[in-house]
């Protein structure tokens, strides 16, 4: 199923029921305890795909507590990268719940796209844009100036000189408030966006206010306690009623929970 949204192509979800078979450029399947994951040859050299190509997870600790602090209603989780969240949110979603999720990179996007098809999730939907602040069109860095793939850690930039340079594309920037459906029930927020993760929150004011989600933001190791602050500060101008703490921090590079007061 399609959700088409007054904002057109840059809305437009795709699932396993939309997906059109393989990839067009090389890439392996991996495998481990959730599921199986496409991983494009071009990204093998990278931290993710090492991981899963040893058949082990991404972020254990981190999708151990997502799932364990489901409770019912829709996740949203994104960036995608290959979908490595996928199988294992998938799987506790109770039924007519669904994961949406986005991916800007238009490899990565097939990839995690071709993800949700082999291990046939179809609660999961995905669209091809990144999140932020207002609609827009962004560059993201997709590789390093010697052409070497960031794979996940591709991140929109702020360059006044972009043009000719063949690994910064333009990416279509969507707010969640405009991508997810106003009628669905939010209860999970997860936002993995290289350090964009503030306009994501901005662009998502009504979501918050409408559902309180539980919300999970990267942090970083050196500067771990700045950003905590900086994104509490953000929960708590956009939806002062809600009293968002921080709950946890787990993982090296710090993926922070922050809930709202009323859940425990």
């Amino acid at each position: 199923m399609l959700h088409d949204s007054s904002l057109g192509q840059r809305n437009r979800f795709y699932t396993a029921d939309t997906a059109t078979g393989d990839p067009a450029f090389g890439y392996a399947l991996c495998e481990n305890q959730y599921g199986r994951y496409c991983v494009p040859d071009s990204y093998a050299h990278r931290e993710v795909p090492q991981i899963l190509a040893r058949g082990e997870v991404y972020e254990p600790e981190t999708l151990q507590r997502l799932r364990s602090i489901y409770s019912g209603g829709d996740i949203v989780s994104g960036g995608a990268f290959v979908g490595d969240f996928f199988p294992a949110l998938a799987g506790v979603l109770e039924p007519g719940n669904k994961l949406f999720s986005f991916e800007p990179h238009p490899t990565t996007f097939a990839a995690a796209l071709h993800t949700v098809q082999v291990n046939q999730l179809h609660n999961v939907e995905i669209a091809p844009v990144a999140v932020g602040e207002r609609p827009d069109t962004l560059p993201l860095q997709i590789a390093r100036p010697n052409g070497k793939s960031l794979a996940a850690a591709a991140r929109i930039v702020e360059d006044d000189d972009i043009d000719g340079k063949d690994y910064i594309i333009p990416v279509p920037i969507t707010r969640l408030d405009d991508l997810i459906p106003q009628d669905r029930p939010v209860s999970i927020l997860h936002l993995d966006i290289e350090g964009h993760e503030e306009p994501a929150l901005r662009g998502a004011q009504a979501l918050l206010q409408r559902c309180t989600p539980i919300v999970v933001l990267e942090t970083s190791r050196k500067r771990r306690l700045a950003i905590v602050d900086k994104y509490l500060s953000v929960l708590r101008e956009l939806v002062p009623e809600a009293q968002y703490g921080l709950h946890h921090i787990v993982e090296d590079d710090g993926n922070a929970f922050f809930h709202p007061h009323q859940v425990a």
